[in-house]
């Protein structure tokens, strides 16, 4: 077997990227191009960072509101529960109620009565189902 000898390219360097001198043909990108294009990408880059920053401040922003409205639903929680049976029958509740009282608003968490059948869903609905 005989060995052949290595061969060296010369011609191919950076600077011979513009094309070929022989067949016409241009291979890559003129210099105005691959800046506008460069530009284009860091313009891209900038506005998917500015993006993805806008998008997690606003995370953050609804996780602080959720924890806020958490601590001021204990809060109202914690002052009825401190009050006398007395006190919180002038209201109309009794201590059974107070979560329901406090958190009425919020889905899931009063009894659902349905106006027709006088039927309550319970808001606790943790029943397992069969699969």
């Amino acid at each position: 077997m005989m060995t052949q000898p290595i061969k060296t390219f010369q011609t191919l360097t950076s600077e011979t990227a513009g094309g070929d001198v022989d067949t016409g043909y241009a291979v890559g990108f003129a210099h105005a191009d691959q800046r506008r294009l460069e530009r284009e990408a860091r313009f891209a880059r900038a506005v998917f960072l500015v993006d993805a920053g806008l998008w997690l401040a606003r995370l953050v922003k609804r996780a602080v509101a959720a924890v806020k409205a958490n601590f001021k639903l204990r809060a109202a929680e914690e002052q009825l529960h401190r009050m006398t049976d007395r006190e919180l029958s002038d209201l109309g509740l009794t201590r059974a109620d107070i979560p329901f009282a406090v958190r009425e608003n919020a889905v899931g968490v009063m009894p659902q009565v349905d106006a027709y059948t006088g039927y309550a869903t319970p808001a606790n609905q943790n029943v397992r189902r069969a699969a």
